[in-house]
């Protein structure tokens, strides 16, 4: 009885093993664009500042910050503010293997934001985006 319990244990702990293989290889396909990001954002007076910094594994056609939305709490509901998209100006770069740049945004005092940033590399194998959620309150 003790040998059933081991071998259907192990056989379960293999099982769980199959699924969660594929899963790593599948990020590390991921990243094929992108070998490197950081991003930020922080407050100053009157303004939201999203700095971002995004690196490819080699020159890329294009890359950069894909988006930035910026939305206003009002209670419990959230109110469009701005967008900046990748061919605004100082959003992202083509034929490059680096970007960093500060994107400054209008915000008012004492207000909180959701800011949700959207970094990105393109080559011929295709788009790869790196996405976070910032939330920040106006000075």
């Amino acid at each position: 009885m003790k040998k059933l319990k081991l071998w259907t244990s192990f056989v379960a702990l293999l099982c769980v093993a199959a699924l969660i293989i594929p899963t790593f290889a599948a990020d590390s396909r991921a990243s094929d664009q992108i070998s490197m990001y950081y991003m930020d954002v922080s407050t100053r007076k009157g303004y939201i500042d999203i700095e971002f910094s995004i690196k490819g594994t080699g020159t890329v056609d294009k890359l950069g910050c894909q988006s930035i939305y910026i939305y206003e709490r009002d209670g419990d509901t959230l109110r469009y503010v701005q967008s900046v998209l990748e061919d605004d100006e100082g959003m992202s770069a083509e034929n490059i293997f680096t970007h960093t740049n500060l994107i400054s945004c209008p915000a008012d005092a004492g207000v909180e934001y959701e800011v949700i940033v959207t970094l990105f590399a393109e080559n011929s194998a295709g788009r790869d985006t790196r996405y976070r959620t910032f939330y920040v309150t106006g000075e």
